[in-house]
C-alpha cells in the first residue's frame, strides 16, 4: 500500500484537496475512506486497516498528507525519504559535513553463503586456489634481465620450489594470473584452440582441478570476477575452459 502511495501521490493529493475546501490538510474521516476505496481497491482488511488509520484521526479528521508518508505505520528505514540524498542535510550545523562514524546501517541484508569446507587435503575452501609461483635465480636475471628464452632459466633445477600458497580467485583475477588459473582449471593450449567445440560439449572437471563454475560467498564464479574487471584475455581464457 505504502509503494503504491509513494507512486501515486499526486493522483491521491488532488483528490484529497477536492474535497479538503480550507485546504488545511486535514478532512473527515469517512470522506477520507471514501477516496482511498475509490483510488485505491486492494486496502488492508477491516481490523488491519482500522490498526493503520487509528494513529492518524484526531477528531473525527485524518491529516492525509501525514497518512500518505507513511511515518506513522512503516519502519523509518524503509521510507522512500531514507534512500533520499543526504548531501543537503546539515550536520553538526555544518552542511555538508561528515557522518558520524560508525552509524551506517544496511537497509536490506545482502544476500551471502559460506564459502564451504575444507578441501580433502586440508586446505582452505575450494575458491582459494594454487598460486603459481615461478622460481627464479634473482642473481641472474630478474624483471630489467630476462632470458633469451624461457628454457634458458634453469633455475628451477637448483633453487628449492616455494611453498605451496593459495589466493582466492577474485586476487588471481584482479592480479591478471593467467598461469595460475589456467594450472586451477586445467586449461592447456589445446582447451583454447577448440573453445567453440567444448562449448558445445558437457564439462568435465578431473578430481584435481577446480571446477570453472565454482562460486564465491556473493555468488560470483571466475568468469564473473573477469568480466566485472573487464580483463578481456581472461574473459576467453576462461570461456575456452568451460
Amino acid at each position: 500500500m505504502y509503494d503504491y502511495f509513494c507512486v501515486y501521490n499526486d493522483r491521491f493529493v488532488d483528490a484529497f484537496q477536492r474535497l479538503d475546501v480550507d485546504q488545511s490538510g486535514v478532512m473527515a474521516t469517512d470522506d477520507f475512506v471514501g477516496v482511498l476505496q475509490n483510488l485505491y481497491s486492494k486496502l488492508p482488511d477491516a481490523g488491519d486497516f482500522k490498526r493503520i488509520l487509528s494513529p492518524h484521526v484526531q477528531q473525527g479528521c485524518v491529516n492525509y498528507r501525514e497518512f500518505l508518508s507513511g511515518r506513522k505505520f512503516i519502519n523509518k528505514k524503509y521510507l522512500i525519504a531514507a534512500f533520499d540524498d543526504k548531501k543537503g542535510k546539515k550536520n553538526g550545523g555544518k552542511v555538508g559535513g561528515a557522518g558520524v562514524r560508525g552509524s551506517t546501517k544496511v537497509i536490506m541484508p545482502i544476500c551471502t553463503q559460506d564459502e564451504g569446507p575444507r578441501v580433502a587435503d586440508g586446505g582452505p575452501p575450494a575458491v582459494y586456489l594454487e598460486k603459481n609461483v615461478h622460481v627464479t635465480d634473482l642473481a641472474r636475471f630478474s624483471r630489467d634481465r630476462r632470458p633469451r628464452h624461457p628454457i634458458q632459466d634453469d633455475s628451477g633445477w637448483y633453487l628449492s620450489a616455494a611453498g605451496r600458497s593459495r589466493v582466492h580467485f577474485r586476487g588471481l583475477v584482479r592480479a591478471g594470473d593467467v598461469n595460475s588459473l589456467s594450472a586451477a582449471f586445467g586449461i592447456t593450449r589445446e582447451h583454447q584452440s577448440q573453445s567453440a567445440v567444448r562449448r558445445l560439449s558437457p564439462t568435465i572437471v578431473s578430481r584435481d582441478r577446480a571446477h570453472p563454475d565454482l562460486v564465491d560467498r556473493f555468488y560470483k564464479t571466475p568468469l564473473m570476477a573477469a568480466c566485472s574487471s573487464g580483463d578481456l584475455r581472461l574473459v576467453k581464457l576462461l570461456v575456452s575452459g568451460g
